[in-house]
């Protein structure tokens, strides 16, 4: 019987309520704005207490956590861990996920949540169960990434979280040029440029499409990386622009001439600091199997 580490997502009304509501009390918010904040904070704790109660009903055995306290691991038991909430839930617990062992299953908990990466919302949960205990549960495997960041000071290397989606690099200052040295085997620019995009073939759809990557199919293994709104000087021509790089033939080696940058692993609950000569270098970090919708 799979045991199940049930991950709940901290709702916009449980982080920022008090101040939504002392907006629509100065009538700076319209009634209509903050019912359906608080709207989707009921669904999303409904859908928790329905999941709870599922679970229980088909005896598999479970734990509730908040996929924001960040004392958490996945126990050795381990199997499967569900989250509820949308595709932010999905990827911050997926930083925990170092076992090939375990399988995610996301849940949206309410229609207000972008679930792209979920299997489906919580009125297919009972079904989704089913097909757990029955064990034909369908699962695709996702490629993921890690980004070393070595120090320019000497200092100890540190390593992000294995990230599902993408990375984006950038000055810490995002209306300041990003400045940088960029290296892909035995290739390198220097750039002026926004920062850059790298992503999994998961997260091919999400930011680095909207800079005009290209979507790839979820099964690829390589990644790929864009460039941002690079500055191209008179009469200097750049090519390592976009791309794509299998880091166990080619490293991507980004070479950081900000005083002050950030490499951010899906988003703003994985980002790392880094200073000037920091090198950061991308490598290939364990799969991790995603339920399919």
């Amino acid at each position: 019987m799979a045991t199940v580490l049930l991950i709940t997502k901290t709702s916009t009304w449980d982080w920022h309520g008090a101040w939504y509501q002392s907006q629509f009390q100065n009538g700076a918010l319209p009634e209509s704005d903050i019912n359906q904040i608080k709207l989707a904070h009921a669904d999303h704790l409904a859908s928790v207490a329905q999941a709870q109660k599922i679970l229980k009903d088909h005896g598999l055995p479970f734990r509730t956590l908040s996929v924001d306290d960040e004392s958490w691991r996945p126990d050795d038991d381990t199997e499967i861990m569900m989250t509820l909430g949308g595709d932010g839930a999905l990827l911050s617990a997926s930083h925990r996920v170092e076992s090939a062992k375990i399988k995610l299953v996301g849940i949206r908990s309410s229609g207000t949540s972008v679930g792209y990466l979920c299997v489906g919302g919580i009125e297919r949960l009972e079904s989704m169960v089913q097909s757990l205990v029955k064990g034909d549960m369908k699962f695709t495997e996702a490629c993921r990434l890690r980004a070393k960041i070595t120090p320019a000071d000497g200092s100890a290397a540190r390593f992000s979280p294995p990230a599902l989606n993408d990375f984006l690099y950038s000055n810490a200052n995002p209306a300041a040029t990003t400045r940088y040295r960029l290296n892909l085997g035995n290739r390198c620019e220097e750039h002026k440029s926004s920062g850059m995009w790298i992503s999994t073939a998961l997260g091919s759809t999400a930011g680095i499409c909207a800079a005009g990557g290209v979507i790839m199919p979820r099964e690829e293994r390589s990644f790929q990386f864009v460039v941002r709104e690079i500055y191209r000087a008179p009469g200097k021509n750049v090519h390592l622009v976009s791309g794509f790089f299998d880091p166990d033939e080619r490293a991507l080696v980004i070479e950081n001439r900000c005083e002050k940058a950030i490499i951010a692993a899906d988003g703003s609950r994985g980002i790392m600091q880094i200073e000037w000569g920091d090198k950061v270098e991308f490598h290939r970090a364990p799969c991790v199997k995603i339920a399919q919708g």
